[in-house]
Order: structure tokens, then C-alpha cells, then sequence
């Protein structure tokens, strides 16, 4: 499985933010188009505030990636950094 970055953000390893992608659009519209596999308990967190939302955090899956509601809003907000491994693997892109 392929995450969107390797953080850690449960034990204070916050993604870096503020990294621009020129694919950013293309990734925001297939992060949010999937159905959630999973639902979480508890509310996503802004990363640059380090608080947690009003919005409830779901799980997502495709092409062999995993990502969170919360990755995909802090990408949208915040710039906060995938890898080209996730990006290319969601977005059906070859690395050939």
C-alpha cells in the first residue's frame, strides 16, 4: 500500500506544508471522488494549527493507495506535501 507521505502526525511528525504541486487540482479531484472505505471516530486536524476540525476523518483507497479526509483537506489548504509515488500511482501515472 502507498500513503500519501510516510508522517506520523499521531506522534507529533507533521507533514512538511506550504509545497506546491502543479498537479494539485488533478490529485484534490481524485482524492474526493472515491467513495470512504472507512469512517473515523474523531474530527481531522488542521496541520498548520495542529487542532482538530468540526469534520468528521474518513479512510479512502484506490489504485493501491491509501489516503485520509484529513490528507486530502490539509493538501487543499494547506500544501501540505504527497509524494510523486502517491500522486502518480492515484493519478494512473507510469514512472516507466
Amino acid at each position: 500500500m502507498i500513503y500519501a507521505n510516510s508522517s506520523d502526525y499521531d506522534n507529533g511528525i507533521a507533514p512538511r506544508l506550504g509545497v506546491p504541486r502543479r498537479d494539485k487540482e488533478a490529485l484534490l479531484r481524485a482524492m474526493t471522488s472515491e467513495e470512504p472505505i472507512a469512517i473515523a471516530a474523531g474530527y481531522l486536524v488542521d496541520y498548520s494549527k495542529g487542532k482538530p476540525t468540526d469534520i468528521v476523518d474518513m479512510l479512502y483507497e484506490k489504485n493501491g493507495v491509501r489516503w485520509s479526509r484529513e490528507e486530502a483537506w490539509n493538501l487543499e489548504h494547506n500544501d501540505m506535501e504527497v509524494s510523486d509515488e502517491f500522486a502518480d500511482a492515484l493519478l494512473g501515472r507510469s514512472r516507466r
